[in-house]
């Protein structure tokens, strides 16, 4: 089965606004993880430390993944952005002047 494939400008401009909103989400949720400190909001007991240690390396990984996933979704969203100019670059340089016409 085959179809046709399309893709439109303006669709591509709108994706990347979304994409950069997302973007925006997932980068702000470290930053506010961050500003929680919740490594240290556990007190200094010993018997507890292995815990807090492991607790504060789940919290610092869930931090690098999404930090990846919002520079992925940033990078995708410019992406969009460049295609569609890329479009409308191509689709005005296509267009065959008129005969007859001077420039």
């Amino acid at each position: 089965m085959y179809g046709r494939f399309e893709a439109d400008p303006e669709s591509l401009d709108a994706g990347s606004g979304q994409m950069g909103r997302h973007a925006e989400e997932y980068q702000s949720v470290p930053r506010h993880l961050e500003q929680l400190g919740l490594g240290g909001s556990w007190g200094s007991d010993g018997l507890i430390a292995p815990f807090v240690m492991a607790f504060a390396e789940c919290v610092q990984t869930g931090v690098r993944t999404l930090s990846a996933h919002g520079a992925v979704l940033d990078t995708t969203g410019s992406g969009l952005a460049d295609t569609a100019a890329t479009m409308r670059n191509a689709d005005a340089a296509s267009v065959i002047p008129a005969t007859g016409t001077t420039a």
